[in-house]
């Protein structure tokens, strides 16, 4: 209902008298409690050291309003970077979980790499065994070298991953793949890397077989210093024996001619005395005596 309306109705006269009534009530109410109230007195104070001092706590109000004004102000940036925070929080989630995945997708793939290149590695020397082999016994009227050499009458007799053995009217020659023309080098699969490998394993082998002659030798040194030490050993024995056998025999011969001079100081005294033929015995065991003491000393000297 307007205005107009209002005044022109029964009711509105009474109406507006029941506002304006209530606003002098109010009013009343207002100097009631600005003369009742301490607060509104000042407690002593003059009415405009009050006033002033109303006037500042309002102003500090103010300024408290003003200042909630303005963080009110930020709050919704502060929730719209909330919702950004946890936005890019949940987009790095997603995207951890898309890492990781994909890491392990490379890992898989990075094995899966490796099985085919050792598959396909394999493949390749499967051929380069076939191709090798297969050469074995293959003749050529000529083979000439990227250094120029020419060989004639030739016949592959191996093929290996260092090169070609081959026999060739001057004789035997074993050509590296690096003097090989280019097309051999294609079709026995020269691999540089395997060539290292293999000198290494033959130069080990070579070192093996040499330690091995080596160690053969000082064996056989060895053996022949034993086998002659036991040999001199023998000799020694052989020796000793001798001297002991020589001694024991000095001895029996010494005793043999003191008991058969006396023998023939015996004789000379008997009408048929056999002095003579015991005189040729005693000659024959004091030779046989100095011969038996010179071997003894000979072999006490060699000993």
């Amino acid at each position: 209902m307007s205005f107009n309306e209002m005044m022109s109705s029964a009711r509105g006269p009474g109406v507006i008298g029941t506002l304006m009534a209530l606003a002098v009530l109010a009013i009343f109410v207002m100097f009631f409690v600005f003369a009742f109230d301490e607060r509104f007195q000042g407690g002593g104070q003059s009415i405009q050291s009050v006033i002033a001092q109303q006037e500042r706590e309002i102003e500090a109000d103010i300024s408290t309003v003003t200042q909630g004004q303005k963080t009110l102000a930020g709050v919704p940036a502060l929730v719209a970077g909330a919702e950004e925070f946890t936005r890019l929080k949940n987009s790095y989630e997603t995207l951890q979980v898309r890492a990781t995945s994909l890491q392990k997708k490379i890992e898989s793939e990075k094995l899966e790499i490796v099985r085919l290149s050792e598959s396909f590695e394999a493949y390749k020397d499967q051929y380069r065994a076939f191709v090798r082999g297969d050469a074995k016994g293959e003749s050529m009227e000529t083979l000439e070298t990227l250094t120029g050499v020419v060989y004639k009458d030739v016949n592959i007799r191996e093929v290996t991953a260092i090169g070609i053995q081959i026999r060739h009217e001057a004789g035997q020659k074993r050509i590296p793949y690096e003097e090989l023309p280019k097309t051999m080098q294609d079709h026995f699969q020269f691999d540089p890397q395997q060539k290292i490998a293999a000198l290494a394993m033959e130069q080990a082998t070579w070192n093996e077989h040499e330690a091995s002659v080596v160690a053969a030798e000082k064996a056989a040194e060895t053996q022949a210093v034993e086998q002659s030490k036991k040999a001199a050993d023998e000799v020694r024995a052989k020796q000793e024996r001798s001297i002991s056998v020589g001694k024991a025999r000095i001895l029996s011969l010494e005793r043999e001619i003191r008991s058969l001079e006396t023998a023939i100081l015996n004789e000379k005294q008997k009408g048929l005395s056999r002095a003579p033929e015991m005189r040729t015995q005693l000659a024959e065991k004091q030779t046989e005596l100095s011969a038996l003491r010179i071997e003894v000393a000979r072999l006490k000297t060699n000993q």
